[in-house]
């Protein structure tokens, strides 16, 4: 195998300033055949993690919701229970409640940097993390790839600048992950099942993962857990007398309950706690690799999965009229 690549040192948030934001081209790349892995030899982890979290109430508008914010405080002190540390270099949480200054708004600009301090520096083994609790929307998709001809989105705190869609989300953070990156995400908010354009869905019933019809594929290893399918709306709930996202909550209940679920089971136990609470929402497993999920136990930390994609970028087998 090749000789690992030496690591880079990664940057404080303080001090990271960011490029001009570049999508990724409609066109597709092939993976030399010694970069494409063919069995499921998981990768030592580095040690290294890192994590974007991010918590919009959007107090003060028509928009208003109530828990996002502790959507984002509850998730950073899991990730801190799990060998996460909270500092400018590791962590960052952008909320608009109680930010220690205007670099900690979840403001366009400061997402679309955070995406880049997100990915600034990772090599194989690297293990990331990101959350979303807020609004999330759609908007007509005039590229012809989407299978429903609509762009998710999620809304910024300044969303009258600007929606941010699934597009720029996978071309931020998905797409320059290098092989052996892994890349957890929970996205809490309506419209929020396919908001990363993953192209792998898995199906609970049949247990099998579905690739989209016009896939995005990349190197990384980015599982997505989300709480609702596209046609849903995340609910905001009050549990315990605090608001905030059902898909974070049951996603945290379940993973204090068994951390050493497999993936099938977690996403079972994160479906019956909607379920008890009375949510209609399901919850939703979504993939950039096609990995062995029944035998995989869900970790923040382990379980690095090599590339198994032989072609990354945007596959157009089928035109889909907006």
């Amino acid at each position: 195998p090749p000789p690992k690549p030496a690591q880079t040192p990664w940057q404080s948030w303080e001090s990271f300033r960011g490029h001009t934001f570049q999508q990724v081209p409609m066109a597709t790349t092939n993976v030399p055949p010694h970069e494409i892995s063919h069995h499921s030899s998981n990768i030592p982890a580095s040690g290294r993690r890192k994590a974007l979290l991010i918590g919009i109430n959007y107090k003060g508008t028509r928009a208003a919701l109530r828990g996002c914010v502790n959507d984002a405080k509850n998730i950073k002190n899991l990730l801190m229970e799990n060998g996460f540390r909270d500092d400018p270099t590791h962590m960052v949480m952008l909320v608009d409640e109680g930010a220690r200054n205007s670099n900690y708004l979840p403001t366009r600009a400061n997402i679309m940097r955070g995406f880049q301090w997100l990915v600034q520096g990772v090599s194989e083994g690297d293990a990331l993390f990101f959350h979303f609790s807020g609004h999330g929307s759609q908007v007509p998709d005039k590229s012809g790839f989407e299978e429903d001809g609509l762009n998710e989105t999620i809304l910024p705190v300044d969303y009258q600048k600007g929606q941010i869609s699934d597009d720029v989300i996978w071309s931020s953070i998905v797409y320059p992950l290098p092989s052996g990156v892994k890349l957890t995400v929970i996205m809490d908010c309506c419209h929020s099942g396919t908001g990363l354009d993953l192209p792998f869905d898995y199906m609970l019933d049949s247990k099998r993962w579905v690739e989209d019809t016009n896939p995005a594929h990349s190197k990384g290893h980015v599982v997505s857990f989300s709480g609702c399918e596209d046609s849903q709306t995340s609910a905001d709930t009050i549990e315990k007398y605090q608001a905030g996202g059902a898909m974070t909550q049951s996603f945290i209940s379940a993973y204090r309950q068994n951390p050493m679920s497999t993936y099938p089971e977690f996403m079972a136990a994160i479906h019956r706690r909607l379920k008890q609470r009375g949510f209609k929402q399901r919850p939703q497993l979504t993939s950039s690799q096609a990995f062995d999920v029944k035998n995989t136990v869900f970790s923040f930390t382990e379980g690095f999965q090599p590339n198994k994609n032989q072609v990354i970028g945007r596959i157009q087998r089928k035109k889909i009229r907006p």
